[in-house]
């Protein structure tokens, strides 16, 4: 019943803008730049699974950060599998990870970390090509919860057939049962996969990690944000690039509202994989 009457209620204009506000004030979250349709969608979520039947009643729930907590981990999407886009991982093995293993050490950004599942793609394509031991990976979201269950990622035993198909064609060379333990209905990937992995919530649309790094992988997040506030996160991901560093968005993503284009070399203009420039931005 209660989520029947949620489903029904209209939000009024002035109070998802107020909500908005609110919540930028407060701690700096640009709903404001994602797709209002998606904000609505999944405002009306979060009011049904906190009990609450307006944005005002919501909004003084969340003045309490430990409820601020709450709400962002059920607001956010938490949409993912192993070696998603595999073409992606296919040619990070041919013209990225090749070139970054020239050098001493790599750092890597993984934006939108989410449960786990493209952390462990990553991993896995690293020990592989066994680069691993040179890498220290920094796994982002902007939710504690997600990134909890980042920190020892599985996936379903139903999913298997999925994911090994997927790690097929991201060009695995092993066999994905070596990698992960099995339990009744749960596959938990081998620890030693995420030893040189720290974990962080950020905020891409706003957040500085005061860090630079070889690769960012940010695939699938920008979907969610309006065309016309696509810039800033674009520029700050950008930023945080070391020169000759590696950007790798979705498929479904571009770099076309990026305003700075002559800072990056395009790496696979299919692949959404991008490289910056060796002069230094400031």
């Amino acid at each position: 019943m209660q989520q029947s009457l949620i489903s029904q209620i209209e939000i009024p204009e002035k109070s998802y803008q107020d909500f908005l506000d609110f919540v930028e004030d407060r701690y700096g979250l640009k709903l404001e730049w994602y797709n209002k349709s998606s904000v609505m969608r999944r405002l009306l979520k979060v009011m049904n699974q906190m009990r609450v039947n307006d944005l005002y009643t919501l909004k003084l729930l969340i003045s309490e950060s430990s409820h601020y907590q709450k709400f962002l981990d059920r607001f956010t999407v938490q949409v993912t599998e192993l070696f998603r886009e595999p073409n992606t991982w296919l040619e990070m093995r041919k013209s990225v990870l090749p070139v970054l293993a020239q050098r001493a050490s790599i750092d890597i950004l993984l934006v939108g970390s989410s449960t786990g599942e493209e952390l462990s793609s990553l991993t896995l394509v690293l020990d592989e090509l066994e680069l691993m031991d040179k890498c220290q990976i920094l796994a982002t979201d902007l939710s504690a919860a997600a990134l909890q269950k980042a920190r020892r990622p599985s996936i379903s035993k139903a999913r298997l057939n999925e994911a090994d198909m997927n790690y097929r064609k991201a060009g695995g060379t092993a066999l994905l049962e070596d990698y992960y333990q099995t339990t009744s209905s749960l596959c938990h990937f081998h620890e030693r996969l995420f030893r040189n992995v720290t974990f962080q919530q950020f905020d891409v649309s706003s957040g500085d990690l005061n860090q630079k790094f070889d690769l960012i992988l940010c695939r699938n997040l920008l979907i969610y944000f309006q065309t016309e506030f696509q810039e800033h996160p674009l520029s700050r991901l950008v930023h945080h690039l070391k020169p000759g560093g590696f950007l790798s968005l979705g498929e479904q993503e571009t770099m076309a509202f990026y305003p700075n284009h002559d800072n990056l070399q395009i790496v696979s203009s299919s692949q959404k994989i991008y490289r910056q420039n060796f002069v230094e931005q400031v």
